[in-house]
């Protein structure tokens, strides 16, 4: 019996063959377009070298459809296979392109030639494995043709997916998700083994919101604290307050966290502040809990500077929603992952992620997969965590990660 049988793919192992066998072939090529990815990253927002070298290596042909845009870096790449309208629908897959302001530390050979900037969260590798299976479909579309299932493959490369609002809503805006029966998209995770992945139903990432507060009074003298206000020591107690809404007014079966990461005041030993400045971010995996959480840390505010006698000036910025999987796109996404990592690899069950991801637009608009992809060296010595200056992601992971985005495409024929 064949490993694709064992793994449960249902439709066209064939068509996968093929399309494994094209990656395989061209493995120096994908690897070579990855590493000039990884030596020019661009930050969010930043991107139109990335997005014209991409361009310039995908081969023009008659049924390639490029959609490009004037407000954003981020396009899309149509394999159209019947000239139905898109009446029978296209399936997304999304790269995301944007790079991080990091100093990289890896010494590789084709490490960042731009200073404090660094591909440290692995976009290079999606964009790479999504070139790669775009590829295959590419050489094999005659195959693909004749037992596909869907008008199109839409291939989208994503701008600013590190920055808020983020590049997805953009590409939403101009239409990306019309006529889409499903939408995927994968992540490199050094926290999974290398040859391992994890594809969960429900909620997997966390939805993120942002906080920037003012606290106001009366500055003083550091030696006369009673004829002023203490701005810090409040401003220390609404930071270890806001612990206790997670702690203590919210279930200890709900996932959130609360985290001030910036804290501004003074100008001098002796002085007193009349003003503190702070923001951070909050992260939750539900709606319900996502807006509770804004209701009590406004509270909580307003409650001290009541105790205080000072005033607060508190803005919150709604960032993405919180990305959900869907039930039936798992379903189809799950053996092109088992297919290429062997049975018993992909995780029906893992722990969900407080980080955040705007992929999350495109699952409010058709029923959506995303899936945790293993990168975790063996050695602890070399497994660095995301956004690290010595993060990595091996050769042959890159070329699986491409080789389950071309299964997925070979799971929508038959």
């Amino acid at each position: 019996m064949s490993t694709e049988k064992k793994t449960g793919v249902k439709k066209n192992t064939g068509l996968y063959k093929l399309a494994a066998a094209h990656i395989d072939s061209a493995a120096e090529t994908i690897l070579n377009f990855r590493r000039h990815l990884h030596a020019n990253p661009e930050l969010s927002e930043e991107e139109a070298e990335t997005k014209n070298y991409i361009i310039a290596n995908i081969a023009k042909k008659e049924y390639i459809k490029l959609s490009e845009f004037e407000d954003t870096f981020g396009f899309w790449v149509d394999v159209i296979f019947k000239n139905d309208g898109y009446a029978s629908g296209a399936a997304v897959l999304r790269a995301d392109m944007d790079a991080l302001p990091v100093i990289e530390e890896t010494g590789l050979d084709f490490r960042s030639k731009i200073t404090a900037k660094m591909h440290a969260c692995g976009h290079d590798v999606h964009m790479t494995a999504l070139y790669g299976a775009l590829c295959a479909v590419i050489d094999n579309y005659d195959a693909f043709k004749n037992s596909i299932n869907l008008s199109a493959l839409r291939f989208v490369f994503q701008a600013a997916e590190e920055k808020s609002p983020g590049g997805a809503s953009i590409l939403v805006k101009h239409g990306v998700m019309q006529n889409v029966k499903m939408a995927f998209g994968l992540h490199v995770m050094p926290n999974l083994p290398s040859g391992a992945a994890a594809l969960m139903e429900g909620p997997v990432m966390a939805a993120v919101d942002e906080f920037e507060l003012e606290i106001s009074g009366r500055g003083g003298h550091g030696a006369k604290p009673d004829e002023a206000d203490d701005l810090i020591l409040q401003a220390s107690e609404i930071i270890s307050g806001a612990q206790k809404i997670i702690s203590r007014k919210t279930s200890p079966f709900i996932p959130a966290v609360i985290s001030f990461c910036t804290f501004h005041a003074g100008s001098a030993r002796n002085i007193l502040p009349a003003r503190v400045n702070l923001s951070g971010t909050i992260r939750s995996l539900d709606p319900v809990t996502r807006e509770a959480l804004k209701v009590k840390l406004e509270h909580a505010i307003k409650s001290s500077c009541a105790e205080f006698g000072t005033e607060y000036n508190l803005r919150l910025i709604n960032g993405y929603p919180v990305t959900i999987n869907d039930k039936k796109a798992v379903e189809v996404f799950f053996p092109a992952c088992e297919i290429v990592l062997g049975k018993g690899s992909v995780l029906r069950e893992s722990d969900r992620s407080m980080g955040s991801e705007d992929f999350s637009y495109y699952a409010q608009k058709a029923p959506s997969a995303f899936v945790f992809f293993g990168c975790g060296e063996k050695d602890p010595a070399l497994d660095y965590p995301l956004h690290h200056p010595r993060f990595n992601v091996k050769d042959a992971d890159i070329i699986n990660a491409a080789k389950i985005f071309a299964a997925l495409c070979a799971e929508f024929c038959g």
